[in-house]
This record gives structure tokens, C-alpha cells and sequence, in this order.
């Protein structure tokens, strides 16, 4: 059953080493994130429950010798039936403070074979981000606390994690991926245990909630916090504090490990691409290095990592396969693919539009096209290009493939079949199918991803097209 609790010692100071410890780490977090000054907004994960009740007190006293603007931030999961209840204690307890508080009820009675846990937690996370994004914060606080590092970890062991997973929880996490864009993560009391919280809880005097279900065992994470960690410290007095900082070695091993990335995948960015990876040169690399590259890679493009044995049997087929070949893997939202000698990222896309969609250029700005997932780029000039008088009063319109079309680049070369053109560029025919055709006055006149057909081109007083997908 959830109930309040208060102490039975009010104080108003909290214990000064605790105080000066978070001051430490949140003024460290701030200025790496450049927040300060007074139009500067933080937000705090306040649930009420101890630590969190903590973390707000702590962050109160922080932004108003600061000037900052604190919002506290609310999650209603709707799971207990004490949570309307929370949300009004939450409203209180941030009132006393002198903190807004803004809520959010989400629902996760569909948590699609997550199981409730992951499905709560990914909801919060994603809640808080669009909150945080909401009343501009562009730093969030959570209370994760040195006991939460070492439960984290211990998770990551049991389930045969690698060193990103034994890596547990950072201080600030810069682009955490259920917040999203915008909002940067940080855990100030991460170096703080939960007796040095309990203890501050108690001085101060707060009244907090206690969660019911952080009983319930069936939950992995209660299960080691009430069952598993006190034998360990009753056996191992202090590991809490010794588990934390072997994290924090597999978190500098797991840096140098980005740093080596990093300088492989310079060396394996293909010529003239921004960000695809060349595959002879990732051949050079030994399996293990290859494979740490990869998973460098898809992290920075923000794909799920995959498990060990599915990284080699990507490695095994995106390598070895022949050159005329595309295999792909597919992540989801995201699709990994090799064409030619490349590998490329691509989000997922679908099919384009069936039917034409009408263009109107008016003279200058490019014309963005969602449809297509890309902008036609009309760039003007006095060299060859199509005609701005006839750009301007005949019918734009943009086409999907019908499968004869012909294409003549060159004034010193034949018109060809696009599929040869195609070939000839290498383009890939997935992507070839999100390559729109244009036709002025209903004549082919460019191709996305080719060109302009010179038979319609002018010299002077022209406009040059450009294909530039999103």
C-alpha cells in the first residue's frame, strides 16, 4: 500500500557534504551542457518517491542561488491505484518549493510483450522528453543514485552484457534516445549511495511515497534491490560503492574503445560520402575491431544495437557478399544495406506517391516535397539549364517511374534507358524507386539522382535542378 512518510527530526539544512557533493556535480553537468543565465530552464523527474523528494529540494536551492528556472516534471502511469494520489502529493510537494509542476498521465496497458516494467519506463522517459521540449528545458534531472548504478550493472552482468552495459549510468547523457532530440540527461547524485539520501530525507523533514509495487518481486530490479543486494552486503559491506566504480572503468575502457572507433571510421568513410563505410578498407580491420566500428556506427545513427552473434553474421554477410549484390538487414525504422562497396544507413521509406504531384516554381525559393521525402533545388544562372520563362508557364510535375523512359545527358552522347543510367551510377534500386522524375509541359526533362536531359536546355537566363532528399 503507497503512504506518506515524514521524519521525526525536521531540519532545515540537508547534510552539507550531500549539498556540496550535488552542487559539484550539477555545476559540472551544467556547464557542459552551457546552461546558465537567467532565461536558462532545468526540469526535475520528481515521482515523490525518497530520492526523488531529495533531488528536488537539493535542485530548488541550486536554481535560486543560480537564477535558473526549475519546472518539475510528473509521470502518471495510471498502474496503482494510488497514483492520483502521488499526482496530488507531487503538486504539494513542488508548491512548497516554489516549483511548477507539470504532469503527464500515459498509458501502458498495451506494452506489446515488453512486460509492464519496460513499457512504464520507456513511456516515463518519452513523456518527460516531450514535457521537457514543451517548457523549454533543455536539461533534465533524474535521482539515479550510486545504489541504482550498482543495480544497473549487476543487471547488465547477469544478462551477459559487454562493456556498454557494464558501463552502467554516465553523470550526463547528452542524447538519451527515449527523451529524444533536444534534452540532455543528467544524474547529479549518481556518486551518492541511498543512506546518505535516507539520512538527508530525514533531516529535511519530507514527506514522500512509497511505491507498492517496489515490493513486488516479480520485477527484476526489486527483486535484486530487496532480495539480492542485502546478502551481498551482508557479505561484501560497501560493494554498492565498488560495483559503481568498476563502472566507471568499463566506462573509460568503452571511451578509448570510441575513440579507436572514431579513427576507424574515418579511415573507412567511403570517398565522396559523408557517412557510409567503405568496405575494402573494413576489410583490413581484424573481426573484433571491425565488428566495435560497426557498433560505433550504429549507435551514432541511432539504431539499436544488435546482439554479438547478429553483428557477426552481419559482418559476415554485408563483407563477403559480391559486388552486384545488395544484401540488407533490417532494424526497423532504420535499414542497413550494401551497394557496391558501400555501406549505407537508410531510414525506412516505403513506397513513393503512385500519382503525380503538380509543382509551381515562383522564381527562386527551392520546393520541398514531403511526399517524396525530399527539396527540388532551382538554382539560377546564365550558364545551361532548363528555360525560366518556360519554368513559369508550363505545368511542373513530378512522377514515379513507369519503366521506358530515356534520358539523353551528354549533347555528345545518345539518349539511354534510365534502368542503364542507373546502373551506370551505381544507384541502388531502392533507390532508384525514391528518385522522382520531373516533366515540364509533359516532357522529361530531370531525372533525380541523374540529371537534366540536354535537349531541353537553354543557354543563359536558366534555371539548374537539383535533387536533395530529406
Amino acid at each position: 500500500m503507497a503512504n506518506s512518510r515524514k521524519s521525526r527530526n525536521p531540519s532545515r539544512n540537508s547534510p552539507g557534504s550531500l549539498e556540496q557533493a550535488f552542487e559539484r556535480a550539477l555545476a559540472d553537468i551544467a556547464a557542459r551542457v552551457a546552461i546558465s543565465g537567467p532565461e536558462a530552464r532545468i526540469g526535475v523527474a520528481f515521482s515523490g518517491g525518497l530520492d526523488s523528494s531529495v533531488l528536488l529540494q537539493l535542485a530548488s536551492r541550486y536554481a535560486q542561488e543560480h537564477h535558473l528556472a526549475l519546472t518539475a516534471f510528473h509521470v502518471h502511469h495510471g498502474l496503482s491505484p494510488n497514483a492520483d494520489a502521488w499526482l496530488a502529493h507531487c503538486e504539494r510537494a513542488a508548491a512548497a518549493c516554489g516549483v511548477p509542476l507539470v504532469s503527464r498521465q500515459v498509458d501502458v496497458s498495451d506494452h506489446g510483450g515488453r512486460g509492464v516494467e519496460e513499457a512504464a519506463r520507456i513511456a516515463r522517459y518519452q513523456a518527460l522528453g516531450e514535457m521537457c521540449r514543451e517548457q523549454g528545458c533543455k536539461l533534465l534531472l533524474t535521482a539515479h543514485h550510486q545504489d541504482d548504478q550498482a543495480e544497473t550493472v549487476l543487471l547488465q552482468l547477469v544478462r551477459g552484457a559487454g562493456l556498454p552495459g557494464l558501463s552502467g549510468m554516465t553523470a550526463l547523457h547528452v542524447r538519451h534516445e527515449l527523451i529524444g532530440d533536444g534534452v540532455s540527461l543528467g544524474r547529479p547524485l549518481l556518486g551518492v549511495g541511498r543512506a546518505a539520501l535516507e539520512q538527508a530525507c530525514e533531516a529535511l523533514g519530507l514527506e514522500h511515497i512509497d511505491d507498492e509495487s517496489n515490493g513486488d518481486l516479480r520485477y527484476r530490479r526489486n527483486a535484486l534491490r530487496n532480495a539480492v543486494a542485502p546478502a551481498l552486503e551482508q557479505h561484501f559491506p560497501g560493494f554498492a560503492a565498488r560495483v559503481a566504480r568498476s563502472a566507471g572503468h568499463a566506462q573509460a575502457a568503452q571511451s578509448l574503445l570510441q575513440d579507436l572507433a572514431e579513427i576507424d571510421r574515418e579511415r573507412c568513410r567511403a570517398a565522396s560520402w559523408s557517412d557510409p563505410l567503405y568496405v575494402p578498407e573494413l576489410k583490413t580491420l581484424a573481426p573484433r575491431r571491425t565488428d566495435n566500428l560497426l557498433r560505433h556506427w550504429l549507435y551514432l545513427n541511432r539504431v539499436q544495437l544488435p546482439s554479438q552473434s547478429r553483428l557477426e553474421e552481419i559482418r559476415s554477410q554485408m563483407l563477403d557478399a559480391a559486388d552486384d549484390m545488395h544484401p540488407f538487414f533490417d532494424f526497423g525504422a532504420m535499414v542497413l544495406r550494401r551497394i557496391g562497396n558501400r555501406l549505407e544507413l537508410h531510414p525506412r521509406l516505403g513506397t513513393p506517391p503512385d500519382d503525380p504531384i503538380a509543382l509551381q516554381w515562383n522564381g527562386a525559393d527551392p520546393i520541398a516535397v514531403p511526399a517524396w521525402r525530399g527539396t527540388l533545388v532551382f538554382e539560377a544562372g546564365d550558364g545551361l539549364g532548363l528555360s525560366r520563362e518556360a519554368l513559369s508557364r508550363h505545368p511542373l510535375m513530378l512522377h514515379r517511374r513507369a519503366g521506358q523512359e530515356r534520358l539523353k545527358l551528354a549533347a555528345n552522347r545518345p539518349s539511354r534507358s534510365l534502368k542503364a543510367l542507373y546502373q551506370e551510377a551505381e544507384i541502388a534500386p531502392w533507390r532508384r524507386l525514391w528518385s522522382p522524375l520531373l516533366y515540364l509541359n509533359g516532357e522529361l526533362v530531370f531525372a533525380a539522382g541523374l540529371g537534366m536531359d540536354v535537349r531541353h536546355l537553354v543557354m543563359g537566363e536558366s534555371v539548374a535542378l537539383r535533387w536533395v532528399p530529406d
